[in-house]
């Protein structure tokens, strides 16, 4: 009777711990990180001399989870920003923006699938 109380505990045990790995091995992991203040402009961008307030997109990412962005224009919107694993949003207090993190050099605009890549 002895054993059969042993290999249900160690069983239990074993149980236990295959559960705790699981769990720990599907946690996000944040696809960016922020140590220093990151710059990404907008891919592919091409001004049009008609309109010299036309910049493109750029968004500046700081250590401190403070952003500036920059969306298709010439006004900076000051705000902060999230990253969720492979998704990250700058909230201002006009606007929410969602991004995919693509690289540590890329993200995507969501909804307007625009791409930026880390300047150097």
């Amino acid at each position: 009777m002895t054993s059969k109380f042993i290999s249900l505990k160690t069983f239990a045990s074993i149980i236990s711990i295959v559960t705790l790995l699981t769990f720990f091995s599907a946690c996000k992991k944040d696809q960016l990180n922020i140590d220093s203040e990151k710059q990404f402009s907008e891919v592919g961008h091409k001004t049009d001399p008609l309109n010299p307030f036309d910049g493109g997109w750029g968004l500046t990412l700081k250590p401190d989870g403070v952003a500036d962005i920059t969306p298709g224009g010439d006004i900076v919107y000051r705000g902060t920003y999230k990253i969720s694993g492979k998704n990250l949003s700058v909230t201002t207090d006009q606007v929410k923006f969602k991004f995919e993190i693509l690289s540590q050099t890329e993200i995507k605009e969501k909804q307007y699938g625009i791409l930026l890549r880390l300047n150097p």
